[in-house]
């Protein structure tokens, strides 16, 4: 996507992830006026250095691929996975402006993790509650005293509550056991064989440890789980349920961490929330039953348009 942009200064915002990289220009009145995707950027997934060539990558095709002038862009922020603390942060920041300066770019360089763009996508501000409930989840808040509090978030060992991984990994459980009449039939049945072509739920171990097999591949079956809870599946409401008491419970849990989250506006985002009403309504209803104000924003705008507006708002100071 991209408008004609001769002569019109911009910024960069950058949503860096396991699997791709988006970037989102936008103009200094808030308009976006274009986006493309890059390789993954996730230092962790792929490592630091395969990180910066795919972002440097995606800066060059900003300037090849649209009309956007390098000239008049202003600065740019990374909100990327995979980078958590200030050593992390410095360090792709270091390596991303030597490379702005190998092409004449001097500009100013923000490096945030996933969640602090996310947040401020959702809120508009850089100040609050941001949950997300993707492949993996994470509950994270930020005061105004400049304090930063997470729960939830450590991975799929170690815990990724509410996550599209544990829904998924919960979905194939219930398949077997369901096969051993642990639990009744379930419609997760039917639509796990279904895609995979399988003509029996054992079919699933061959699949499942095969080498290849990673977090992504567990947590596409979130979809199914999601789809048969829709139709009223017992299993599949269970699991749906639960999962947004956990990723609820996360979210309450930064209230115990600092008193001004536990008042503070809470923005939502992720496949999960967005595909599926009873995690978002069973999730604003916990949150509901234990804090005196609920509100609960549903994100309109893509991560990388936060980090956009992030850059925006610095170099507007």
């Amino acid at each position: 996507m991209k408008k004609q942009v001769n002569g019109m200064e911009f910024v960069l915002g950058f949503d860096g992830g396991g699997t791709k990289t988006e970037v989102i220009a936008i103009d200094l009145q808030g308009n976006i006026v274009m986006n493309i995707e890059g390789g993954a950027s996730n230092p962790k997934a792929i490592t630091f250095e395969v990180a910066v060539t795919n972002l440097t990558s995606l800066i060059k095709r900003v300037f090849t691929e649209t009309e956007l002038q390098p000239q008049l862009c202003l600065g740019l922020c990374m909100g990327l996975a995979g980078v958590a603390n200030e050593q992390e942060m410095q360090r792709m920041a270091d390596a991303i402006k030597q490379f702005l300066k190998s092409i004449d770019m001097e500009i100013p360089v923000l490096i945030r993790n996933d969640a602090e763009i996310a947040l401020m996508a959702g809120l508009g501000q850089e100040t609050g509650i941001i949950a997300i409930a993707g492949t993996g989840s994470i509950s994270l808040g930020l005061t105004p005293d400049g304090g930063r509090y997470r729960a939830g978030g450590w991975g799929h060992i170690l815990g990724d509550k509410g996550s599209g991984y544990e829904i998924g990994l919960q979905t194939l459980q219930a398949v077997m056991q369901s096969y051993d009449q642990v639990k009744p039939p379930t419609l997760l049945t039917q639509k796990v064989l279904e895609m995979h072509h399988f003509e029996s739920p054992t079919d699933l171990r061959t699949y499942i440890y095969q080498d290849h097999i990673k977090k992504q591949h567990i947590a596409e079956h979130a979809r199914l789980c999601i789809e048969a809870s829709a139709a009223g599946d017992a299993e599949a409401c269970r699991i749906i349920t639960n999962a947004a008491e956990d990723m609820a419970n996360l979210t309450l849990a930064l209230g115990k961490q600092h008193p001004w989250l536990d008042s503070a506006p809470i923005a939502v985002t992720g496949s999960i929330f967005k595909y599926s009403k009873l995690f978002l309504d069973t999730y604003s209803n916990r949150i509901a039953s234990e804090r005196t104000t609920s509100n609960i924003i549903v994100s309109q705008r893509k991560p990388a348009h936060g980090a956009a507006m992030i850059i925006s708002s610095y170099i507007q100071r």
